[in-house]
């Protein structure tokens, strides 16, 4: 036998145990000084975040009451054209004719008016009557419909 190496069967070999596995830390400054710099630095970070945001906030805010003002504005703009419109026909003369006729049954020179009783209704003479188309058998009807005429 060899010096050095044991050769019993009996006894397993040993095995060598794994080394410890090593955690990645975040190591803080080693000095007071270095904390509070870096505890100061959060604190404006967070400030200057905070404001940032209160701005674009204010800028969205902003622009939502000037989309709401162009909207008013438009609606506006469509008032004033109808209300244009009115005064326009209002100034006309064909306001002044239909206000005198309808409040002081005033009419035009030489214009004759027609008054028609209610349940006065007489049918047309037959020169005026509109021709009317026989009806069609529906079987032929729906031919047509289908199959062309």
């Amino acid at each position: 036998m060899t010096a050095g190496v044991d050769a019993s069967p009996s006894l397993p070999a040993k095995e060598e145990p794994a080394p410890p596995r090593r955690r990645l830390r975040l190591r803080l400054p080693a000095s007071r000084g270095r904390l509070g710099v870096l505890v100061v630095l959060c604190v404006l970070a967070a400030f200057l975040a905070f404001q940032v945001g209160r701005q674009v906030y204010a800028s969205w805010s902003i622009s939502r009451q000037a989309s709401d003002l162009q909207q008013q504005l438009n609606d506006l703009a469509r008032q004033n054209a109808a209300l244009r419109d009115q005064l326009a026909y209002a100034r006309s003369s064909a306001y002044i004719d239909e206000q005198a006729r309808r409040l002081a049954n005033v009419g035009r020179p030489g214009e004759q008016i027609l008054i028609i009783p209610r349940g006065a209704v007489a049918p047309l003479p037959p020169g005026l009557r509109a021709a009317t188309p026989a009806a069609k058998p529906l079987l032929e009807q729906w031919l047509e419909l289908f199959f062309g005429p």
